[in-house]
């Protein structure tokens, strides 16, 4: 993409705010909120590339790849109004929230949106799949370990747009859980921010020295997923396309991947 037609889609009615939680100027890449982990902040894997991916220009800007996306699917306007790296949205029950690697406020046209930017490089989708978290849960209840851990995974499951069934046996068991933590957790970030949309989107880096198996791998689960939660044709892997709209806790969402 030219820088020309970069900027004639990315709508520039007022700056972009790009903020840590604190409400702290973000002004380098440097100066980006660090993630929970400090071996996640390292050259090559996610949490770096995503940081510098908004400082290619000569002031902060939206990834390319992103705003193309984004144009390409609503064919309008994009404007970026709040960014803010590390944000988390609350869960039901009690317990850890949705770590977002990227919380933005945008206007799609008219339209208010609330992107959740998740980074990979070939980190997994969460060490076990819904079901195995889940029966791992209900094993350390009965072994006495206060936790409302399957509650939540339930309360998470049912409001995806899939036939009800045990959390084991449901259409999302096999799939990582982060995923569907990311689509819910970016709903009700949506809701948060009085949004009309809400956006999770797979930012994918191929840095040198990755897992070719691991990558794999993730294509699959996410592909899987998608195919789960919508009857839309779909290429596994399906880079730099959205699918949508999922309705998940009555917010049109959709879902998204692109690799640079």
């Amino acid at each position: 993409m030219t820088c020309l037609y970069f900027f004639s889609i990315v709508k520039r009615g007022r700056a972009m705010e790009l903020v840590k939680k604190n409400g702290e100027a973000i002004n380098c890449w440097q100066d980006w909120e660090r993630p929970k982990k400090d071996y996640q902040w390292k050259e090559g894997r996610s949490a770096m590339e995503v940081a510098k991916s908004w400082f290619r220009q000569s002031v902060d800007a939206p990834p390319e790849e992103i705003v193309q996306l984004l144009f390409n699917h609503f064919q309008q306007n994009i404007e970026f109004i709040k960014v803010v790296p590390e944000l988390v949205t609350p869960l039901p029950e009690r317990g850890e929230g949705r770590n977002h690697d990227v919380a933005c406020t945008c206007m799609i046209g008219k339209r208010t949106a609330t992107l959740c930017i998740e980074g990979k490089t070939d980190e997994s989708f969460g060490e076990q799949t819904v079901a195995q978290y889940y029966q791992l849960m209900e094993h350390r209840r009965r072994a006495g370990v206060s936790t409302r851990v399957p509650e939540r995974i339930e309360k998470l499951v049912s409001m995806l747009p899939i036939s009800r069934a045990e959390v084991p046996s449901c259409a999302v068991a096999d799939n990582g859980y982060q995923l569907v933590t990311a689509l819910v957790g970016t709903a009700l970030q949506a809701k948060i921010d009085h949004s009309e949309l809400a956006i999770l989107l797979i930012h994918e880096f191929h840095t040198d020295g990755l897992d070719p198996q691991k990558i794999q791998k993730n294509i699959q689960d996410y592909s899987q997923f998608v195919k789960k939660l919508t009857s839309l044709p779909f290429e596994d892997g399906a880079n730099g396309k959205l699918f949508g709209p999922i309705e998940v806790d009555g917010i049109a969402c959709f879902i998204g991947r692109v690799v640079v």
